[in-house]
């Protein structure tokens, strides 16, 4: 691992950064400023009248709807927000090799003295913090401005959206970052990753009316995704720490290996 990548790594998406960070700041005070004027009891009778299909489009029907948990599931925290910080670490991850590659600066880069097993770890810890950034730039801001609206979330429920917003977010970046290790061009592996998560938000939707959709099973990252049963006072299920752990570490550990092989020219 080095300091210097990944301050570099970090350094030339600052301006992104800051920019998905203040976003997600803004839309979670939208969100707590919008609780006490829609959320309730009208906001749960208004959503049970939709499609439950319509309701799951949006990561609905797990959380009870009207609970501050169900509000942010289906307004914010469900498919808004996987959108958002999906895009920022597939921009990342999808740079990290693949652009880098495409573009020919790859080997200018491996011409430092840096090995390429210390360039992809120190690029892999750089995806760390950004999905850490993120996730306390969404649950930080909900529990700071939270209050003011009547939003408040438990020091358990705090630190569980954090780790299991950041490990979501890891998870999504480690598959790109192997797709990026294994091809050529960023926008190639942002797109394919991109498509795979589009099918597994797909079929969680279809699920509810075939069986047939359920071709992802338990290893569907979108489905697991349930972060208002925790601020409903909930916890995250075991089986959820050990899927979006188990694909970050084989996914990011997998595209040290590929890129450690492969012909980066």
């Amino acid at each position: 691992m080095s300091l210097t990548v990944i301050r570099a790594s970090l350094w030339q998406r600052r301006t992104a950064l800051l920019w998905y960070v203040a976003g997600l700041a803004f839309y979670s005070w939208l969100m707590v400023w919008y609780w006490p004027n829609l959320g309730g009891e009208q906001y749960q009778q208004l959503v049970e009248s939709l499609p439950p299909e319509m309701l799951k489009m949006f990561g609905g029907t797990v959380a009870s709807f009207g609970t501050i948990g169900g509000f942010f599931q289906v307004e914010y925290l469900g498919l808004m927000w996987m959108l958002i910080v999906l895009s920022a670490a597939f921009v990342y991850a999808s740079r990290a090799f693949a652009g880098e590659i495409a573009d020919g600066t790859m080997e200018l880069t491996l011409a430092q003295p840096v090995s390429r097993v210390t360039l992809a770890v120190s690029r892999i810890v750089g995806l760390v913090v950004i999905s850490l950034v993120l996730s306390l730039a969404t649950f930080g801001s909900i529990q700071l401005f939270g209050p003011a609206y009547g939003v408040k979330l438990a020091a358990e429920s705090l630190w569980q959206l954090v780790a299991i917003g950041a490990l979501f977010v890891l998870a999504g970046g480690g598959v790109c970052m192997l797709i990026s290790a294994c091809v050529r061009g960023g926008g190639k592996a942002g797109g394919i990753a991109a498509g795979l998560f589009a099918l597994m938000w797909a079929s969680d939707i279809v699920s509810n009316v075939s069986h047939l959709a359920d071709f992802f099973g338990p290893v569907n990252l979108v489905s697991a995704w349930q972060p208002g049963v925790v601020m409903d006072g909930g916890t995250v299920e075991p089986s959820t720490w050990w899927l979006y752990g188990a694909v970050a570490a084989a996914s990011l550990a997998a595209s040290v290996v590929v890129f450690s092989r492969r012909d980066a020219a």
